[in-house]
């Protein structure tokens, strides 16, 4: 894991995430937070969810968070909708969606509807999927070389 002190401001960047030290905000969302803290308790509860799949990257989920933070609540990578915290049955629940699957260290914040229709695929094959299930929604054709997946483990 990449760790380097910025000695002109006196902070950690950890995976292209500054992590402002002695600071009273938080890195991800600029909240106020316990000095020695990184983040404030609703932005660590995110970074900390459990995946019972594996161990989460916790440096590239708060890298994750800060890219999808809006000034008031998170926006999903895919579609910019912003997103639901608190109700796992909400469609736009917030997950970690793995832009490569099974990549931990390669995360973006998603709806969890996005998630799920993504499944096993990397994002070039879910946005080619995508295009093709509109072309075909306008009354065109559906190109089926989309379903040559290359992560597909079912």
């Amino acid at each position: 894991m990449k760790r380097e002190l910025d000695s002109v401001n006196n902070n950690l960047v950890v995976l292209g995430v500054t992590h402002m030290i002695d600071s009273n905000v938080c890195d991800i969302c600029g909240s106020d937070k316990h000095p020695y803290a990184h983040f404030c308790k609703r932005c660590k509860k995110l970074v900390d969810r459990v995946d019972i799949r594996k161990k989460a990257d916790k440096d590239a989920r708060a890298k994750a968070l800060k890219e999808a933070w809006e000034g008031e609540a998170f926006s999903c990578y895919y579609t910019g909708v912003k997103l639901v915290e608190d109700n796992p049955k909400d469609p736009r629940y917030l997950t970690f969606d793995h832009r490569t699957p099974r990549i931990e260290s390669d995360v973006v914040v998603t709806a969890a509807l996005i998630n799920d229709m993504k499944t096993d695929m990397t994002e070039d094959e879910f946005k080619a999927t995508v295009i093709q299930l509109n072309s075909r929604f306008a009354g065109g054709s559906f190109d089926g070389s989309v379903f040559d997946l290359k992560y597909w483990k079912r």
